[in-house]
């Protein structure tokens, strides 16, 4: 096999992300390639391709189709342009752009946009991106974002691209990000890519409450005054405040919304009754024969955490277990991590509390991502409290009390202090 094949082959196996190991990857990378690209290539195509069977001369119709998975028009131009997929020379390209401090170019721009779209050097660009957040360049990032297809970016990339943005905004005071936030707000790609893809719980308080009142501002489609809505909803109801809100409505469209924003939607109902109604629970049952519950559910079971609804909680835990934790190649670790909390605190009401501690050993706080954080290390300490309760483990009280306390009064959310207070004594 000639170098430019053996490289074009490597470059397909980084953007699927597919590590190629055995013919079941096979599978899901054509698939994967038959989707993106709109051609057709044969698995034993690819077999022969990856050495699963004798290699013959491969078509130039093959390489032109795999040529285009990666986001070029032929194998010629891909030949001819790609060095953008040595990291190498990519990482020096962008330094020399750095360190002669220009304005981007159209050019520049369209291969940031080809680089996103194909999952190339992805990480190499959010952190150039996120340096002219630092350094405030307005009209660099007006001009990145205006031109920005956010619906072209697979949920891996975005996923990353939002948590570096995000993560940049953080070395600038509220005030700098708030006007920064204004001069990009009203851009599709930017509003798409960074504040509603990213939630931040840990700055609900801060900035990130500012920033939902600039969307909500907008009044941009039912989807984001829905999300926007809620999103303040939970931020008041957290921190125990007040909040005086007509009733959220369900706009008529609203299946064709994220799953995660319906989902969303049913925690608020959740929190906002006092007992949950079997109508509530009629119609999240209907929605996860619909919907993939592992996405639906990502802001019900702590809703249900809190109401301590623990019997519907078990219910749909049970049902659904493979769904939830049958985790893909994008999602975070945080949403995991969600699950194995509500299981945890179903085995403490069943007082199996050997299995609640064996769910809470399998938490790694430091794989979650950044806005999650906080928001699920609170359900996580008050879990662990609920069981040093219950264990008259005086030191473990005194220990998870505290680390729920320090993120409660970080975050500004005082309710879990309110729900902490219930197992504080022995």
């Amino acid at each position: 096999m000639n170098v430019e094949l053996s490289q074009l082959l490597i470059n397909i196996r980084n953007k699927s992300n597919i590590t190629v190991d055995n013919v079941g990857d096979l599978k899901l990378l054509e698939e994967d390639i038959n989707i993106v690209s709109g051609a057709s290539i044969s698995f034993n195509t690819l077999r022969r391709l990856y050495g699963f069977l004798p290699q013959t001369k491969v078509s130039k119709k093959t390489l032109d189709s795999l040529a285009r998975y990666l986001g070029f028009s032929s194998y010629s131009n891909y030949l001819n342009k790609k060095n953008i997929y040595d990291r190498w020379y990519y990482r020096m390209k962008l330094l020399k752009m750095s360190n002669e401090n220009l304005q981007l170019s159209s050019a520049d721009i369209d291969s940031f946009h080809f680089n996103l779209k194909n999952n190339i050097n992805v990480i190499m660009i959010c952190d150039y991106i996120g340096e002219l957040i630092k350094s405030k360049k307005k009209e660099d990032l007006i001009a990145f974002f205006k031109q920005l297809d956010h619906t072209k970016l697979s949920d891996s990339t975005k996923l990353k691209f939002a948590i570096i943005i995000t993560h940049a905004f953080y070395k600038l005071t509220d005030k700098a990000i708030i006007n920064l936030y204004k001069s990009l707000i009203h851009l599709d790609g930017f509003r798409n890519c960074i504040p509603l893809y990213s939630i931040d719980y840990s700055h609900l308080n801060g900035y990130y409450g500012n920033v939902l009142l600039l969307i909500q501002t907008l009044n941009k489609n039912n989807s984001e005054v829905l999300f926007t809505k809620l999103m303040l909803y939970l931020k008041h109801y957290y921190s125990n405040k007040f909040y005086q809100i007509k009733k959220i409505e369900l706009p008529n469209n609203y299946m064709s919304f994220h799953p995660v924003l319906i989902g969303r939607y049913f925690g608020y109902l959740i929190l906002l009754k006092q007992k949950l109604s079997k109508t509530i629970e009629n119609n999240i049952n209907k929605l996860l024969t619909k919907l993939d519950p592992k996405l639906l559910l990502i802001e019900i079971v702590p809703a249900l955490i809190i109401k301590e609804e623990f019997e519907y909680l078990d219910t749909i835990l049970n049902e659904y277990y493979e769904d939830i934790f049958t985790r893909d190649r994008w999602t975070a670790d945080g949403q995991g991590f969600n699950y194995l909390i509500g299981l945890a605190n179903v085995n403490i009401y069943k007082n199996n509390l050997r299995l609640a501690k064996i769910n809470l050993n399998l938490i790694d706080l430091e794989k979650i991502e950044l806005g999650y954080t906080d928001y699920i290390s609170l359900f996580y300490y008050l879990t662990l409290l609920k069981i040093a309760h219950i264990e008259k483990d005086e030191n473990g009280i005194i220990q998870n009390y505290s680390e729920l306390k320090l993120i409660a009064n970080k975050t500004g959310f005082q309710r879990f202090i309110e729900e902490a207070d219930k197992y504080k004594n022995l």
